[in-house]
């Protein structure tokens, strides 16, 4: 039989080394963006702790009401085998998108460096995969070919923006088809990231103090939370 200060140690030794994995197992994000015409389909998907976390997003089902726009957003979330599914309407108009705006100015003015958080976080995301293919065309063959090559200038520079953001481990996939017979547009993305659990966690943490910080909002944190929720 193992004696109490041994097995003492070994428990801590296998807590501890349960717990060095977690913080360095991925979090692995995956993308997925379409558009033929006027269809649109995109997707997110997050997994975390091995698989024991899941979340997935689809793009929202839009329905145009008179002067507003509905969607219908579904979201689904799984946390160690479980599921639960989540489907809620709402309503855009002209009121809600400025509240949007209002209250993304807010986040920028009473969070300390909310850019710099982002800029910071984004430097330990390992892209892993990026593939972004594009066909179009106007039905006349110069303006096609012009029109080829402004998407590829787009691309491109997309591309450099991203590579000074995040960290590319992967290369990308870039294509741009001209399609001279007729007026036409579609593309598709698709784009895996990583980025280790234990630095999600210290992103958050630093977040959340950073929010705590604000100033000017009567009762910190809590008194930014309310507004935000402030229909």
């Amino acid at each position: 039989m193992i004696g109490y200060p041994l097995g003492w140690m070994i428990g801590a030794g296998l807590i501890f080394l349960f717990v060095l994995i977690a913080l360095l197992s991925p979090v692995v994000i995956r993308g997925h963006v379409k558009r033929i015409g006027s269809d649109d389909d995109a997707e997110l998907r997050v997994r975390a702790l091995l698989g024991l976390i899941h979340y997935h997003w689809q793009l929202p089902v839009v329905r145009f009401k008179g002067m507003s726009v509905e969607l219908k957003k579904e979201m689904t979330a799984e946390n160690a085998g479980g599921g639960e599914s989540d489907v809620r309407m709402k309503n855009v108009d002209a009121h809600s998108i400025m509240h949007s705006i209002d209250m993304t100015h807010m986040l920028l003015k009473h969070t300390d460096d909310l850019l710099g958080w982002v800029r910071n976080t984004l430097n330990h995301v390992h892209l892993t995969e990026l593939r972004w293919k594009t066909a179009v065309g106007t039905g006349d063959a110069m303006w096609t070919a012009m029109l080829t090559g402004m998407v590829w200038s787009v691309k491109t520079t997309a591309l450099g923006v991203a590579s000074q953001l995040i960290r590319l481990n992967a290369e990308p996939n870039l294509t741009v088809e001209p399609v001279y017979q007729k007026a036409y547009f579609a593309t598709e993305g698709q784009f895996t990231a990583k980025v280790t659990f234990g630095y999600a966690i210290f992103a958050v943490i630093r977040l959340y103090v950073r929010m705590k910080r604000a100033h000017g909002i009567p009762g910190g944190l809590l008194g930014l939370q309310r507004i935000l929720l402030r229909g």
